[in-house]
């Protein structure tokens, strides 16, 4: 399980990040339909700008955040080169300790990339949803991406890389990301260490990235109670973007929410 929160600030991690989910765009497509009858979206964890710079694109007012100020600088820098961007305003923030400010009110806010999964105990993710909620205007919503708790990872040897994808780029060369994760099942938290090999367009190494981070698996019925109980209803849960249903074979847990009123 990998998200893109960093607080450790780090450049070749960044670099990781951006590669990522290069040329994804199934999450876009439904934060765009979602955001239609909105001017004014919060994105919570926006990493390098990949999901950013096309609600840009589109014309919206974007209040993004990010504990990464050289991901920010990323974002920035995409956002920037766009022709007739909508008002993007950038803000160094963790989640954990998330402030935002309460002047300005959303139509929508979503948490893209499982930046939520960042959030790695369950007063800080309470905490974390009801600062959210107070910046939504009623009715307004909130879409969160998670993974669905994965045996494979919660009962892995945590002495052992395993392989976790091949990241193809443009000029020829990619990326090899491995991962080894330890479990804690008491508290539902994983620590990850991942492992990115760069390969250049002859598959010869030229440089690795280790990077550390930690995750929270939330499971679906706590986490159905933790919005109740923060002041939303649930409007949609959805296995992938394309609204499939959310069934046993789901690998994501895509929550469409509501501000109560």
């Amino acid at each position: 399980m990998i998200h893109l929160i960093d607080e450790s600030n780090s450049e070749p991690w960044a670099e990781v990040c951006d590669a990522l989910h290069a040329g994804r765009r199934d999450d876009v497509s439904f934060y765009l339909d979602q955001s239609a009858r909105v001017s004014a979206v919060l994105e919570l964890g926006c990493s390098t700008g990949r999901v950013t710079e096309f609600l840009a694109d589109f014309g919206k007012e974007v209040y993004a955040v990010d504990p990464s100020r050289i991901q920010l600088e990323a974002a920035k820098s995409r956002t920037d080169a766009l022709q007739n961007p909508g008002s993007v305003t950038y803000s160094h923030t963790p989640l954990m300790e998330l402030e935002l400010p309460l002047e300005r009110k959303y139509g929508l806010a979503i948490v893209p990339g499982y930046a939520f999964m960042s959030i790695t105990d369950a007063e800080s993710q309470q905490r974390f949803l009801m600062k959210v909620r107070r910046c939504l205007v009623p009715g307004g919503r909130l879409i969160i991406e998670m993974e669905v708790p994965d045996p494979s990872v919660m009962l892995g040897d945590p002495a052992t890389l395993y392989h976790n994808r091949d990241i193809y780029l443009e000029d020829g060369s990619s990326i090899i990301l491995y991962t080894r994760s330890d479990y804690e099942d008491h508290i539902q938290v994983g620590y990850v260490k991942a492992v990115a090999e760069f390969l250049d367009g002859a598959g010869v190494i030229t440089r690795k990235v280790i990077h550390d981070l930690e995750f929270r698996y939330t499971f679906r019925w706590e986490m159905q109670h933790l919005l109740r109980m923060c002041g939303f209803e649930v409007l949609g849960l959805y296995g992938d973007f394309e609204e499939g249903e959310f069934n046993e074979q789901s690998e994501r847990m895509v929550w469409v929410v509501g501000a109560r009123s």
